[in-house]
């Protein structure tokens, strides 16, 4: 009976035991090596995160911020966030396969429940750091507001400026013959009879059209080119000279601008033609 025993079937059998233990270990280590690559990947993600939160936290220091400076803030919290958004998502699927999965490893579900906290406070501190971040746009916001509000100020007064000193450094010039100036009611004649003895004098109401517009900084010569000139307004004579060439007046040349126009900002010069 001894000599009947079928070993042939006992080796089959063990050898297919061998291999299902084989199969079992492969699958085991398997499952392990893709575990334990997901927690390294959400391990790396932390590791990245707190490098962001640590630039966040130093870029935030100090005054005012620069519009380049809030942009990288924001830019780093957005990168911050969409790694959580990953971490939740990988521990949550990480979770579900130990649940589901027959393979028992021991320590694995405690370096589950340990990355699980990591997780956890890091998702705390990020709901800080939004607050903190949310409040520094608002801030920024409203300093960018004011600075608006200062630019548009100070456009308004700096335009305000250049008017009045255009109106300070503006004055009016007008030149020609007795004739034409009363034509263009610059100029009228009172007193005397039948013209002999009469006096020139300027128009209450002026005609600043009948009046070239200079800039007294920048102008200081009047061209006349005529046979005689009369300064008419009222103007100091040792602030102006009337030059001639030959016999000819050629211009009026103010010598002392500010002398020369402190009693009236009009200069009337009746020639003669």
């Amino acid at each position: 009976m001894a000599g009947c025993h079928d070993y042939k079937a006992d080796i089959a059998k063990l050898q297919n035991e061998k291999e299902a233990l084989l199969q079992a270990s492969t699958y085991k280590d398997s499952t392990i090596n893709t575990y334990m690559g997901s927690m390294n990947e959400i391990e790396n993600n932390l590791a990245t995160i707190e490098e962001l939160q640590s630039k966040v936290a130093q870029e935030s220091k100090g005054g005012e911020l620069q519009a380049s400076q809030v942009d990288r803030i924001n830019e780093n919290i957005r990168t911050i966030n969409q790694l959580m958004k990953e971490n939740k998502e990988k521990m949550a699927s990480l979770s579900k396969k130990l649940k589901n999965s027959n393979v028992k490893v021991a320590g694995l579900e405690k370096m589950m429940a340990n990355l699980q906290a990591q997780v956890e406070e890091k998702d705390k501190q990020l709901a800080d750091m939004n607050v903190k971040v949310t409040t520094l746009n608002t801030q920024v916001e409203e300093l960018n507001t004011n600075v608006t509000t200062l630019t548009t100020e100070n456009t308004d007064k700096q335009k305000v400026i250049e008017d009045q000193t255009s109106r300070l450094h503006t004055a009016y010039y007008t030149t020609g013959t007795a004739k034409e100036l009363e034509t263009k009611k610059v100029i009228t004649k009172e007193g005397g009879f039948l013209g002999i003895g009469k006096s020139k004098k300027m128009t209450p109401d002026v005609n600043n059209t009948a009046f070239t517009n200079i800039d007294i900084t920048k102008t200081s010569t009047i061209p006349l080119q005529a046979k005689d000139a009369v300064v008419l307004t009222s103007h100091p004579s040792d602030s102006y000279t009337i030059e001639h060439k030959g016999k000819e007046v050629s211009q009026l040349v103010i010598t002392n601008p500010d002398k020369f126009w402190e009693a009236s900002k009009y200069l009337v010069v009746v020639i003669d033609k």
